[in-house]
């Protein structure tokens, strides 16, 4: 039974430097601080790399549609300097 017990994948595992570690071996202090490092980055971390990426799509397609629209009339003329 011993055995089987370590055979079973933690539940739980932090990687540190290609380095794994079961959390439920650390402090209680570590273990409170990984819960709250998973919190973060399945929610507020998660959401804020998805609206970065659809602000760097919507920026992408206001340039497209500027750089579309460019024309003669709108350029403006180079002085040049003596």
């Amino acid at each position: 039974m011993e055995e089987e017990q370590q055979q079973q994948a933690p539940q739980a595992v932090y990687r540190n430097e290609d380095v794994d570690y079961d959390v439920s071996k650390l402090n209680q202090e570590a273990q409170q601080a990984f819960v709250m490092l998973a919190e973060i980055q399945r929610g507020p971390l998660r959401q804020a790399e998805i609206d970065l990426n659809i602000y760097r799509a919507a920026q992408a397609n206001y340039d497209t549609i500027i750089k579309g629209n460019l024309d003669e009339e709108a350029k403006i003329p180079v002085l040049e300097s003596n």
